[in-house]
């Protein structure tokens, strides 16, 4: 019963997180087309921290973010990572001090407010039914990309609600390879807990830690299968060691 009523209460504040961002809108879109790109990002990365973590707060839960070396500067950017649960993404804004984005699935775009600021950090919406529709996603995804802002890709396809690792698509690297992106693989552990576990908000403790970046010149960038594999291997190595 308990856990019920704090569900509850935690769905009431996020609603009403949503509507304070929601009278915030105005003033992010002011600054996208008013301000020089430079001074946007920094904006909209402190707004994706201070969202991030609010939402991962809320819920009584803490975050262990490491492996920040492994970001190289002055690159083009793709994290390629498992995907456990719904605060995958809040996790990794509020603590990666990245200015990230994602690959969502279209169903999001439906929602009010939260669409809106998803465009802002410039996230793209995927119709994984369409097969030629997710190809021209990858291409605008990739866009992004080359202009600065950094990719999140979860290429299991879905939450794995668990501790496991499912296997891999090959298919979703070819976000990372069209951008000409290095990719920095992550791996993500326990955070289903703070939900998936019983459809319920929990008190969880997320560890996220990036992993040595995978170079375009790399022989295995360009393997496809065995690129998606060797991404997979690191990750599951490293959650054991978490």
């Amino acid at each position: 019963m308990f856990a019920r009523i704090k569900t509850i209460l935690w769905v009431c504040f996020l609603i009403l997180i949503m509507l304070i961002w929601l009278l915030a809108l105005p003033a992010f879109l002011f600054v996208k087309y008013c301000l020089n790109k430079k001074v946007f990002i920094k904006i909209t990365l402190v707004a994706r921290q201070l969202w991030g973590k609010t939402v991962v707060r809320s819920t009584g839960s803490t975050v262990n973010f490491s492996g920040y070396e492994h970001i190289p500067e002055g690159e083009r950017i793709c994290f390629v990572g498992n995907h456990q649960g719904n605060f995958d993404i809040p996790a990794f804004l509020g603590y990666s001090g990245q200015p990230v984005g994602f690959i969502a699935k279209k169903e999001l775009f439906k929602i009010p407010i939260l669409s809106q600021w998803m465009r802002i950090i410039n996230c793209v919406f995927i119709d994984r039914s369409d097969p030629r529709s997710a190809i021209e996603s990858f291409k605008k995804a990739a866009e992004v990309i080359k202009a600065g802002y950094p990719q999140i890709i979860f290429p299991e396809g879905t939450r794995s609600k668990s501790d496991e690792v499912g296997p891999f698509h090959a298919g979703a690297l070819k976000l990372p390879i069209m951008a000409k992106a290095v990719i920095v693989p992550f791996a993500i552990k326990d955070s289903y807990k703070a939900f998936e576990i019983n459809n319920r908000i929990n008190a969880a403790h997320i560890m996220i830690k990036l992993l040595p970046p995978i170079f375009p010149d790399d022989p295995i960038y360009h393997g496809k299968g065995e690129l998606a594999d060797h991404i997979r291997e690191m990750i599951v190595a490293a959650k054991e060691e978490m």
